[in-house]
């Protein structure tokens, strides 16, 4: 008895949320910072450990590499070169560094770190998680290295985790105004504002000429629609430092907030006034205009867009808002696709373009060109589970399964989701590899069986996968699984019911249908 030949690719579509679903930015816009605003890390990109680095990369490196030819196994040469690799932003070489100083037994937290800092920039996430964990353990009371742990933890949806470490940074160093803030945005992220708060109090009383602190509380405040509370907070903040970046863009979104674009134009003026570079107050401008486009003042916010056009013509910024306009707005998807290709840059690097000429692409019914967008954006942020997630939706949306499957295993290698897994395992089913997709199934049946109820599809799936195996009893068990969930009369019920007849007869299963050929996804 033949195994149903249906594709399953339908899915792998289902089960997550594709970023290219909801429309065109546009329609919900994500305000653009001119400045670079706090994450939950708020000292920013992680840095190697001090260490003395008396010469300029260009000098040093040299020098190091010809000591290295005379002494391949020199720690020193080979944990100072790891550092200036890491400069020069070439994080391959750094991985290349470390991962021969552990291989000498040199398990130090400097090289922890330094492995951990490349993998993060590899976008390997839990090999760089792994590698923070281990350097924590080594220097337990470090506050750089528990504060890119919390960050990675955050990422990888592990709360409690980035909690306890954000925590503890706050119990050995107490003296360090960022750990603070930090834990603050950790308890803020979890909803414990009164708790934030307090931090971002204990960060204040450190450093009291410091606005930073009053500008993370002024957000918490934000969070909770508590908007009047937010506004003092910003003012006292402008207080402080009455060029405060931050201070100045929170405070002119909140009037946008309110309704007051008097107001808010005249702050964002002042912002634009005191920002450094071009692209910076070219986000300004953008900012200025979606104040207007939100209050439906159409014909001041086409004079910002030009005005910003005209001061800043190689800001990808500025037309990638020019898009935005031009689809949602002018309804006109060709302006809108010049504009965006113009935002994307000699090398094709501006995700936010990508993502939305990938929308574009697929509004037009082109999804070998969305691939390609997607792609690409895969390639510019490889530690990106979405992007990854998203290209495995499209490669199995178009039968690509091949293509689905290494995408799925990405996201699922960088966030490990129910999701992306189930998505890996239907592409293994689509390409017969029937005990790599049972072993997923297996997995998700007895961690995520949530989703397997909100998608009775996957034990479909599940079952089909288990029949590949001739393992009748477990496929019988799938499709038994499934029946509570289904609606008398559909075609899924009716799969189901033929599919439970065919397992209970004597006769073994066989897959007869020829595995698909590799598929190589097109570039746009």
């Amino acid at each position: 008895m033949k195994i149903s030949s249906r594709p399953l690719a339908v899915t792998a579509i289902a089960v997550g949320c594709c970023w290219l679903a909801g429309g065109y930015a546009s329609s919900a816009p994500r305000h653009a910072a001119p400045t670079p605003s706090p994450s939950a890390s708020p000292s920013g990109s992680p840095a190697p450990l001090p260490t003395a680095t008396p010469e300029p990369p260009e000098t040093a490196i040299p020098r190091l590499e010809a000591k290295l030819k005379t002494n391949p196994n020199d720690k020193d040469a080979l944990a100072q070169l790891a550092g200036y690799a890491l400069q020069v932003g070439r994080p391959d070489q750094t991985l290349g560094l470390t991962q021969k100083l552990l291989s000498l037994g040199d398990k130090s937290a400097q090289v922890y770190y330094l492995d951990g800092v490349a993998n993060q920039n590899l976008g390997r996430i839990r090999e760089a998680t792994n590698d923070f964990e281990q350097a924590s353990n080594l220097e337990p009371t470090n506050a750089q290295v528990l504060l890119t742990l919390t960050e990675l933890y955050l990422r990888t949806n592990r709360g409690a985790d980035a909690e306890r470490v954000a925590k503890r940074a706050t119990t050995f160093n107490k003296t360090d105004k960022r750990v603070f803030e930090n834990y603050g945005l950790v308890l803020g992220q979890e909803g414990k504002f009164d708790e934030a708060r307090a931090q971002f109090e204990a960060a204040a009383k450190l450093d009291p000429k410091d606005p930073q602190p009053l500008v993370l509380e002024a957000r918490s405040y934000i969070s909770q629609k508590a908007y009047a509370l937010a506004a003092t907070e910003y003012d006292n903040a402008l207080a402080l430092d009455p060029k405060n970046t931050d201070a100045l863009l929170g405070k002119a979104r909140l009037q946008a907030t309110n309704h007051d674009v008097k107001g808010s134009i005249a702050t964002y003026e002042t912002l634009l006034a005191d920002v450094p570079t071009d692209d910076a107050k070219a986000a300004v401008l953008v900012e200025e205009y979606t104040v207007y486009r939100d209050e439906k003042m159409n014909g001041d916010a086409v004079a910002t867009l030009k005005r910003a056009e005209q001061l800043y013509p190689k800001a990808a910024t500025v037309h990638i808002a020019y898009g935005d306009y031009d689809v949602s707005i002018a309804h006109d998807q060709n302006a809108a696709e010049a504009e965006w290709k113009t935002a994307l840059g000699p090398d094709r690097n501006n995700t936010d373009a990508l993502s939305r000429l990938a929308q574009l692409s697929l509004a037009r019914k082109r999804p070998g060109d969305a691939i390609g967008y997607v792609k690409r954006i895969t390639e510019v942020t490889p530690g990106d589970p979405t992007a990854w997630f998203t290209l495995g939706q499209l490669d199995a949306q178009t039968r690509r399964y091949d293509g689905a499957r290494d995408a799925f295993r990405h996201s699922f290698a960088l966030q490990g989701t129910p999701q992306a897994l189930a998505g890996l395992a239907t592409a293994d089913l689509e390409l017969h590899n029937y005990k790599e997709c049972t072993r997923a199934f297996q997995a998700i049946d007895k961690n995520a069986i949530g989703l397997m109820k909100q998608y009775p599809s996957l034990f479909l799936a599940y079952g089909r996968c288990a029949e590949g195996n001739r393992d009748k009893a477990q496929a019988r068990l799938a499709y038994t699984q499934i029946k509570p969930y289904l609606k008398p009369g559909t075609q899924l019920a009716a799969d189901v019911d033929r599919a439970l007849r065919r397992v209970s007869q004597n006769a073994p299963a066989r897959a007869t249908k020829p595995k698909p050929k590799s598929t190589a996804a097109p570039h746009a």
